[in-house]
């Protein structure tokens, strides 16, 4: 039989191969007799503990959540701001221009009460005057400027014919006549103009009936105007 002793504890091999365990008395009566059980109690204190332990990410938690939702309210609300900002803004843009076309009409309407009143032609057609005045001042200011087209060669960029006329004292091709100005806005071509060009006074006259856009939205009442003769 074969003995195998560590500091505290032998292990002794019988007959049969097995090892035997033997703790000597020191170690023997150093070891406790079996290991505590964990109480009901102990295990609430535990389970208490780890709580207590875990709070501080709570409540670190809940405060993110709070904010989260203090700035996705606040959000809502800025964008609910800025549709009401771009709505008003659309709404409004022609604040101005409408107050400038007031004081146009303004005079318009004196221009007449006066003829009503007086019959004076003269000073109809004097106010009537002024008030053109007045309106293509109110138009230069916003950038609105005539397209100048008599007397000069015919551009197909801002003119638009719309028949030929024999005029000896006008060079064959320039602009003899204009049915209806046309206008810029800055840079921009926003209505061409009417224009009749000069021939030959030999040469037969030809015309195409001529509608203008104030024709073209307001019919008379008989029919509607076809533009595209």
């Amino acid at each position: 039989m074969e003995d195998r002793k560590t500091e505290d504890v032998a292990f002794t091999e019988d007959e049969t191969g097995v090892f035997q365990v033997e703790i000597d008395q020191e170690t023997s009566q150093a070891m406790p007799e079996e290991m505590p059980e964990e109480t009901p109690e102990k295990a609430k204190v535990k389970t208490n503990s780890g709580k207590n332990g875990g709070t501080g990410h709570d409540d670190q938690d809940k405060k993110w959540e709070e904010r989260y939702l203090y700035l996705r309210a606040d959000f809502d609300n800025y964008k609910k701001r800025v549709q009401k900002d771009q709505l008003d803004q659309f709404k409004f843009a022609n604040e101005k221009l409408l107050r400038e076309v007031l004081s146009v009409l303004d005079n318009l309407d004196r221009a007449i009460l006066h003829f009503n009143e007086s019959r004076d032609f003269e000073k109809v057609s004097e106010g009537l005057t002024l008030v053109s005045k007045q309106f293509v001042s109110f138009l230069n200011r916003f950038g609105v400027t005539p397209i100048e087209s008599l007397n000069q060669p015919f551009d197909p960029e801002c003119h638009q014919a719309v028949g030929h006329i024999g005029r000896a004292d006008i060079p064959e091709g320039n602009v003899a006549e204009e049915v209806q100005k046309g206008y810029r806005l800055y840079d921009r071509l926003i209505r061409p103009a009417f224009v009749m060009i000069s021939q030959k006074e030999t040469q037969k006259e030809t015309a195409v009936p001529f509608v203008s856009e104030a024709d073209e939205n307001n019919p008379p009442l008989g029919g509607t105007i076809d533009s595209s003769v």
